[in-house]
């Protein structure tokens, strides 16, 4: 028996060629959208989530879709396949002829399972399926050109290979063009919404997304600003000549000032102003705990010297136990 298409829910996949990336998309199934626009990007103002169809995957679809509720935007799960690199002698292919038809019936699945269970969870949501050939990191930096908000899964067996290493959801948080939030399994819900403040403009950008999070939850946000990384460590042969509670009087005042307007802006969002005495990560990593997300700002270094001098984004969407938000540009994802 066909299994039964939830009304809402559309297809999007090219053509494929044994043995190559497709270059012009295959005619559409009945019922089914050739593609979402024409440059591959998913619908405007979109949640977007990538899905392997591993089990640790499943914890971001069920988050994405509970955002895309909750902003009344539409749900793009987005599955991504590609011939797998093998060596051997020339003339020698140890890669099946039919690996890539399978590759794409297995993605079909994913995606088919994944709209169903959405369709029971939020009936109402509008849900896209794309399946396209390449790398999973590119193939989501397309299809959320127009996107509120791409969703990963992150459930490395191994906390050092994935820093060093690099898996999907760190290569996205690193030039995607939404913010791009982070899911690990077992996560908590419900809580407030913590957000990194240092007064930069990208720390900006992090406030204004984690304002409008936390007025969409219509939960407590909670403002954390690590205030003695690196002035006070290079202040330690000047004891004497600091003040530690001028210096904590002239940060909190900075947090004050850096929040004012959004406290205007978001008058029924209760803010907790924190000063953390520590380092930007932990000190975010004390609040995440009991956090229904974290949201930071990111400079957005790209490959692998970016993994490896691991910026504060980077760190908390490896370690975190709740989702981790990451915010690049400025106006980005604040709807």
């Amino acid at each position: 028996m066909t299994p039964r298409k939830h009304p809402h829910a559309v297809d999007a996949a090219p053509a494929v060629r044994p043995g190559s990336e497709p270059a012009a998309p295959r005619p559409a199934e009945p019922g089914a959208d050739p593609g979402p626009d024409g440059d591959g990007s998913g619908p405007p103002g979109a949640v977007v989530v990538g899905l392997d169809g591993a089990p640790g995957s499943r914890p971001a679809l069920r988050w994405a879709a509970d955002e895309a509720a909750r902003r009344h935007a539409p749900l793009v799960l987005v599955h991504a396949y590609r011939r797998p690199a093998t060596g051997g002698f020339p003339g020698y292919n140890p890669v099946p002829d039919d690996l890539l038809g399978g590759l794409r019936d297995h993605g079909r699945e994913v995606l088919r399972a994944a709209a169903a269970e959405m369709a029971r969870r939020h009936p109402e949501l509008t849900v896209t399926r794309v399946l396209r050939p390449g790398r999973a990191e590119v193939v989501l930096r397309a299809v959320s050109a127009g996107a509120r908000l791409t969703v990963v899964g992150h459930a490395a067996t191994s906390r050092l290979t994935g820093v060093l290493l690099g898996s999907v959801a760190l290569a996205v948080t690193s030039g995607n063009p939404a913010p791009v939030a982070v899911v690990p399994p077992g996560h908590l819900p419900d809580g407030p919404i913590v957000v990194g403040v240092d007064g930069s403009p990208l720390s900006e950008a992090a406030v204004a997304f984690a304002f409008a999070e936390a007025a969409l939850r219509r939960t407590e946000l909670v403002a954390v600003h690590a205030w003695n990384d690196p002035a006070l460590d290079a202040r330690r042969l000047e004891p004497l000549l600091i003040d530690p509670g001028s210096l904590a009087e002239q940060e909190r005042a900075l947090l004050a000032e850096r929040l004012a307007g959004w406290v205007e802006r978001y008058p029924d969002v209760r803010v907790r102003q924190v000063l953390a005495p520590r380092r930007p990560v932990p000190g975010l990593l004390a609040y995440a705990a009991d956090a229904a997300a974290v949201v930071v700002g990111s400079h957005g270094r790209g490959g692998l010297a970016g993994m490896l001098l691991g910026s504060t984004s980077h760190a908390l969407a490896t370690h975190a136990r709740c989702p981790v938000i990451v915010v690049r540009h400025p106006g980005f994802g604040v709807r």
